[in-house]
């Protein structure tokens, strides 16, 4: 699939031969008369939001489809990590494509700046680690305690989860500094073996032998084979793509990049609706999903506020605090969600805060993308570099 799309960036005919005027550096000016796909690109980029809520709705009324194309996979005669579900290829795009789209000059800049890097990283657990203790004592007096206990286990597995791999794409879309949203996307993926179990016990939780045993499989193999395979790989042949072809012809098709982007992450985001909205209306209590809500806006706003902060205490530019703003407020669901399945199968009602935190975190992300054009819209901000 990574293959097939850049060779359709390469060869397209819209692009090829395209001039436009730049508003970053180091890109060859677009015409006047805007190819349609540039046309295309901008109203997707600048409707994003509405265009995810829409997504969201479709998967609420019409989720089979999204289900379908969920259980999808490649022929059982390959092996396991050869035969990902539809949902790992397309954050393999994703990841493919904000390798494509980086200014890999500025990896220059996050290896320059390990201060910030370390408080990030240690700021993607302790923050919201702090956001669940905060619920453990306040849940309590909203819902019936039994209820609130089980939520918050849910959320203490979201809590301890690396940062999302989607936050790529919104860093993209944002035109927010890509390798520093990778940095944190690689970085938090490989400490998971050890973070995950030591914030599950800061957050008071413990495991039966066998459970902890399984907890153990499950991260190992998440930052084993399959990371390097489904996440370090596709990262990788990006940054291989963009120096074997060079950053200009990179930017001469950045709307195509940025288009395939935001067309994945939106198919992504019907696709873990559908599977997530059957789920949620077999758990439905309005107390319970109203409280997940909360949980779920404070660890994304915790993760934004924690973002501000230390762009304003290291002095950082715009499109750094931009990467950081959604690697800080975007969890990988994913893997928390198959911890609840596989570890904690006898609890069913802990995959509500997980797949709530999974559709919260994306429209929070949504709408801090509409503030961040916005914002440089007003200003009329541009970013300083070929970045797609």
């Amino acid at each position: 699939m990574a293959l097939g799309a850049v060779r359709l960036l390469h060869w397209s005919p819209l692009l090829r031969n395209g001039r436009r005027h730049g508003t970053h550096d180091g890109e060859a000016p677009e015409p006047m008369a805007q190819q349609p796909i540039t046309r295309l690109s901008e109203f997707v980029r600048r409707f994003l939001p509405l265009l995810l809520a829409l997504c969201y709705l479709l998967a609420l009324l019409v989720p089979t489809p999204g289900q379908r194309l969920h259980a999808w996979s490649l022929p059982d005669g390959l092996p396991e990590v050869l035969r990902p579900r539809l949902s790992h290829l397309l954050v393999a795009l994703l990841l493919f494509l904000a390798a494509l789209g980086a200014d890999m000059r500025r990896l220059a800049g996050v290896v320059s700046r390990p201060g910030l890097l370390l408080l990030g990283l240690a700021a993607v657990w302790l923050v919201p680690a702090a956001v669940v203790l905060v619920a453990w004592w306040a849940l309590p007096l909203l819902v019936e305690p039994q209820a609130a206990s089980a939520l918050l286990v849910g959320f203490a597995l979201v809590a301890a989860m690396p940062v999302a791999n989607s936050s790529a794409a919104w860093t993209q879309q944002s035109r927010g500094e890509l390798p520093w949203t990778l940095a944190l996307v690689v970085l938090s993926i490989v400490a998971c073996p050890w973070m995950i179990p030591l914030v599950l016990q800061l957050l008071g939780l413990s495991f039966l032998p066998a459970q902890a045993a399984e907890l153990a499989k499950l991260t190992t193999s998440f930052t084993g084979v399959e990371f390097v395979v489904w996440v370090l790989l596709p990262t990788a042949i990006g940054m291989l793509v963009r120096w074997f072809v060079g950053p200009e012809r990179v930017a001469t098709h950045r709307q195509s990049v940025l288009l395939w982007s935001a067309t994945s992450l939106l198919l992504l985001n019907y696709i873990n609706a559908a599977m997530a909205f059957p789920q949620m209306r077999d758990d439905f209590h309005v107390t319970w999903l109203a409280a997940s809500a909360v949980v779920a806006f404070f660890l994304c706003v915790a993760g934004l506020l924690t973002s501000r902060a230390l762009g304003r205490w290291f002095c950082e530019s715009r499109e750094r605090v931009t990467s950081l703003d959604y690697s800080l407020s975007m969890k990988n669901t994913g893997l928390a969600l198959a911890l609840a399945s596989d570890v904690l199968h006898q609890q069913p009602v802990l995959l509500l805060p997980v797949f709530t935190a999974t559709l919260v975190q994306h429209l929070f992300a949504s709408a801090l993308h509409r503030a961040t054009l916005r914002r440089n819209s007003r200003y009329g901000l541009a970013v300083a570099s070929d970045e797609a």
